[in-house]
């Protein structure tokens, strides 16, 4: 199904059983400190659900005898095989109407079958993932505030979600009422050596390259295409880079939906094409990993592979603009975050659940010169440590 379709669902079929599940649920006034199995719920995003591991690892930390469940879309299950700490993984087939119904009753039997103590509702105000959780009975669940009754009535614990830091904190304090502390931010480092599979999916010429390699991702999920840098503007980095760096191959990626997107960008390309393959839609997030430990940098717009790339220890240039990477920045510090902070910067708000449509055109992501670009990139490559390029104007 169609992104837009689900949110559609979700508001107008979701409200409605969210106010009449709200008001019958009952919480338990004293809360045992038992905790032998937690439901995590996060649906959208894979970079989102990669960033709920430093939680995961503080939640085994505290309770390593519970059972860690996590519940997504199938869409994320190939990133929740790389992420420790998790138990059982249960999948939503969201791909069809009719998969996704028949993959929620399996859900649903185990919901109702299952003892879960606790719910850990990631989701950015979902009704959906507010439903399920009330079907799984829990003693406590745990989800991020809204002034709204159905939100309220459905929550033992409400964690307001703070947009002046990075996400990963507040989910962090999401389990501020188990008991648990936040903890350093860090992602659980992947290795091509998990991931020997995954170099099978790699073309001969990038399997074969003994050279650096630099990864490129024109896309941002579709959640938001405001976040996409230029085309064009890809296009005149990968040649000025196609002439500065001889040696150098240049692996543009994607996601299957998105390869007509990327090809279209390389074959404005004017020289030097030959060093450009086009791998969107060709690799597995296996394919993907495996393809960044081999590379020597990534240059990406606000994106899951941004994220990955970061738990991969993948050096990367990073573009914002709609949103801020004081909020959802790559972790670590081998990022070089872009970033033109206009007067109505950042302008994505995970209230809307990201729906806002720019009224003049992303000129955030427009407003980052080429220049900025190919210096950053010559910044990694001669591993030089620099801070995070920022220019504040108005509109």
């Amino acid at each position: 199904m169609k992104i837009s379709t689900m949110r559609l669902i979700d508001r107008f079929v979701g409200m409605p059983l969210c106010w009449i599940a709200g008001i019958f649920r009952r919480f338990p006034e004293s809360q045992s400190p038992s905790i032998r199995s937690v439901l995590v719920i996060k649906f959208f995003g894979l970079g989102s659900v990669l960033l709920t591991s430093p939680a995961l690892q503080a939640l085994k930390h505290k309770f390593p005898d519970s059972k860690v469940i996590f519940l997504s879309f199938s869409r994320n299950e190939e990133i929740l095989e790389e992420i420790p700490f998790i138990e059982e993984r249960w999948i939503i087939d969201s791909d069809s109407m009719t998969s996704f119904v028949k993959s929620f009753l399996i859900v649903l039997r185990r919901l109702l079958f299952r003892r879960i103590d606790v719910v850990v509702d990631f989701e950015f105000f979902s009704k959906f993932s507010t439903l399920v959780g009330a079907l799984a009975r829990p003693r406590m669940q745990i989800g991020f505030a809204l002034p709204t009754r159905w939100r309220r009535w459905n929550l033992s614990h409400s964690v307001v979600l703070a947009g002046d830091r990075h996400v990963t904190e507040s989910f962090l304090a999401m389990l501020a009422p188990l008991g648990l502390k936040e903890r350093a931010l860090s992602l659980p480092r992947i290795s091509s050596s998990r991931t020997a599979d995954g170099t099978l999916e790699l073309p001969v010429q990038v399997r074969l390259w003994r050279a650096d390699i630099i990864c490129i991702n024109p896309n941002a999920g579709e959640t938001s295409l405001d976040r996409r840098w230029e085309a064009s503007r890809y296009r005149d980095v990968l040649e000025i880079l196609l002439e500065d760096y001889r040696d150098v191959l240049f692996c543009l990626i994607g996601s299957a939906h998105e390869r007509g997107y990327v090809q279209h960008i390389l074959e404005q390309v004017r020289i030097g094409n030959e060093r450009v393959v086009n791998l969107a839609g060709r690799t597995s997030i296996q394919g993907l990993i495996e393809l960044f430990c081999r590379s020597r940098m990534l240059i990406t717009n606000d994106s899951g592979p941004m994220h990955l790339a970061a738990a991969a220890g993948l050096p990367t240039v990073a573009l914002f603009g709609p949103e801020s990477p004081t909020f959802y920045g790559p972790l670590g510090n081998q990022s070089i975050n872009l970033y033109v902070k206009l007067g109505c910067s950042p302008c994505l708000n995970l209230y809307d659940a990201k729906t806002f449509r720019c009224p003049i055109n992303a000129k955030c992501m427009k407003d980052i010169p080429v220049d900025w670009v190919v210096k950053a990139t010559g910044m990694l490559m001669e591993s030089v440590k620099v801070p995070v390029l920022v220019e504040s104007t108005s509109v």
